[in-house]
């Protein structure tokens, strides 16, 4: 069911659909150095001058593809992420944090991190509750592995997820005693959005999901604890089980529509509008909810590159730091910038609910500015030879208030850029 937020006319929802038409360079408006800056920042946390240059040359449709791509690779990127799998079954949260971070500040597929950062807010997981660090790490693996494919075997995959089911009660939802906690999660939060369910559906649900259960950090299916009654949910009527459940969330309109909203307020604005959604839903269901194909659409259109898009996010610490470590090439210390990132409002593997974090505005406040300012030092441990003003706002920034700046190669230059509002928007 489409929420009434505005009116759907033939007009508004064909401008909708052309908003997701490639941006056509000239025709459309410029693409320079701020419209590649926009596409590296949203795409992949951000990068250096000579990225941005890439793209420029590239344009608006080889960049959506040169920029998610999941199969760049190098040698030493290799032996990194060896290292860091030696590490991975480690129980110690910082440490795991620290892992995450560097593999965000230093892969050659940053788009595949900054989706999975999208994912862990979606499918909101706490360690607070599942208190397995390990098993919260092998969640975000899965959601980098699965994330930019089919949303259908994702929902699966999380469903059955040893982590998941701890933080959402799986083990206690059995055959006698349904517990409803995940079946609404997922209903409502993961897969449909508010309004479209009625209690009889998660009720349903849970039943169709009693029996999956975690134990000793494997997801089991317990035969006797399960429910194979008949059951209808969504419409779909039989002996259902947990699959059946996301089958019949994949096959409802509202499913396309929640999950493309999600993603447009991630990546392009943080009030899209119903039109736009309701075009988007269409792609998303068009492309089979491959959300990889999905994106790549979005991110070279229309509605990608217009003006409103522009500057138009906040930055979660995260994308703040990583961003700006990512476009200085800065050697971080990432155990201490998971401390600062947690002080901040943003502790990875532990969001604030399941509702994960609310974003927007709710990340500037007055403690965490002066939180920003510090991570800006943080990040100009050592001098850089870039133009700040140019790595980091596209070399957009008034004549009166550049003058004012520490000139380009001291320590205070990049500091100074970095604790300037339009920093904090990507």
């Amino acid at each position: 069911m489409t929420p009434a937020t505005d009116a759907l006319t033939p007009t508004s929802l064909r401008r909708a659909e052309e908003a997701l038409l490639p941006y056509r360079p000239d025709v459309d408006g410029p693409f320079g150095a701020q419209q590649a800056g926009h596409a590296v920042r949203r795409i992949q946390f951000g990068g250096p001058i000579s990225l941005r240059h890439e793209v420029e040359a590239w344009g608006p449709v080889r960049a959506s593809v040169e920029l998610t791509r999941l199969d760049a690779d190098t040698r030493d990127h290799r032996a990194l992420l060896e290292a860091l799998d030696m590490l991975a079954g480690v129980e110690d949260l910082t440490t795991a944090q620290s892992i995450w971070l560097t593999r965000m500040l230093r892969s050659p597929r940053p788009f595949e991190e900054k989706l999975a950062v999208f994912w862990h807010g979606h499918f909101a997981t706490s360690v607070t509750k599942v208190q397995r660090t390990r098993l919260m790490v092998e969640q975000v693996d899965t959601l980098r592995r699965l994330g930019p494919g089919d949303f259908g075997t994702l929902a699966k995959a999380v469903s059955r997820d040893p982590a998941m089911i701890l933080w959402l009660d799986g083990n206690t939802n059995r055959r006698h005693q349904p517990n409803e906690n995940y079946a609404r999660e997922l209903l409502e939060l993961f897969c449909l959005g508010h309004g479209n369910y009625s209690e009889r559906d998660v009720l349903e649900a849970a039943r169709a999901l009693s029996g999956w259960h975690e134990s000793a950090g494997r997801f089991r299916f317990i035969a006797a604890e399960h429910d194979g009654g008949a059951k209808t949910v969504l419409g779909r009527s039989g002996s259902l089980g947990g699959d059946d459940v996301v089958e019949a969330c994949l096959d409802h309109p509202a499913c396309a529509r929640w999950i493309a909203s999600r993603l447009l307020r991630f990546f392009v604005h943080p009030e899209p509008g119903a039109t736009l959604i309701d075009a988007a839903a269409d792609l998303y269901r068009a492309e089979g909810h491959d959300t990889l194909a999905f994106l790549r659409t979005v991110f070279a259109s229309r509605a990608f590159y217009a003006p409103r898009a522009y500057r138009a996010l906040i930055k979660s610490p995260v994308e703040l730091a990583v961003g700006a470590g990512r476009t200085f090439t800065t050697p971080l210390e990432t155990k201490a910038l998971a401390a600062r990132l947690e002080s901040l409002g943003q502790s990875l593997y532990s969001p604030p609910s399941v509702k994960g974090w609310d974003g927007g505005q709710t990340w500037l406040n007055t403690a965490t500015l002066i939180g920003r300012l510090q991570l800006a030092a943080t990040i100009t441990a050592s001098p850089e030879s870039d133009d700040a003003v140019d790595a980091l706002l596209d070399d957009q920034l008034p004549d009166a208030i550049r003058s004012t700046l520490p000139p380009p190669g001291s320590r205070r230059h990049v500091t100074s850029v970095m604790s300037l509002p339009e920093v904090q928007l990507a």
